[in-house]
């Protein structure tokens, strides 16, 4: 998917995607940036409680139809100190989207969210998916797109002990965007396990925003 990704940037000739088409930060310092796909959801509130006990600021990809239900969780994702970006209205594929659609997509969860403290808008297309017309609109309409590097994979992987070793210091490296979801009991009782042993083997961790300003 990332491989097609690159060829589809050469072929919509923008030369600024470059630099917003992200997926890995810098190799220096020795940060790595926890992301959380899906959300606002019944759990929130217990995601946002862990990050807080465990002092990290992660950067969460919400879905406009959910933020627009839910403002107040919207309002503790900024108020806790995380980074939001749009993850698409209602998690359609963005290349079955026409122009028009994808724009009202963009725009609709646009205003679901508060104001961007990172500059532009931040998005993360659903299941990754883009093609070379949608990451050219991405482009030309001033977002940033957000993808990762290692995919924790918690979305088939159910067993927090597993896991947590899909995101043990072993497989990362520094710049890592490591792809998580919210939703899910899993998720959150192996985070713990994932921000001790990162920490320990010498990891800050930061939003995506922060990753990439380094």
């Amino acid at each position: 998917m990332l491989g097609r990704l690159r060829d589809s940037v050469k072929h919509t000739g923008y030369r600024m995607a470059r630099s917003r088409l992200l997926r890995r930060g810098p190799a220096t310092p020795r940060r790595i940036a926890l992301t959380f796909d899906d959300g606002p959801d019944p759990m929130t509130t217990a995601y946002l409680d862990l990050l807080d006990r465990l002092r990290v600021p992660a950067t969460f990809f919400v879905e406009g139809l959910p933020a627009e239900r839910h403002p107040e969780l919207i309002r503790e994702y900024a108020r806790r100190g995380h980074q939001l970006g749009g993850h698409g209205f209602d998690h359609t594929r963005f290349p079955r989207l026409g122009i028009s659609e994808l724009d009202d997509q963009l725009r609709r969860t646009d205003l679901a969210l508060p104001p961007q403290a990172a500059g532009r808008p931040w998005v993360r297309p659903p299941h990754g998916e883009l093609s070379a017309r949608t990451l050219g609109q991405l482009i030309a309409s001033g977002y940033v797109v957000a993808m990762w590097s290692l995919d924790s994979c918690d979305y088939k992987i159910h067993d927090p002990e597993v896991l947590a070793e899909q995101v043990a210091p072993s497989k990362v490296a520094p710049g890592e965007v490591v792809l998580m979801h919210e939703g899910q009991p899993w998720t959150l009782a192996a985070l713990p396990t994932i921000v001790e042993r990162l920490r320990a083997d010498g990891y800050e961790l930061v939003t995506m925003a922060d990753l990439f300003a380094a």
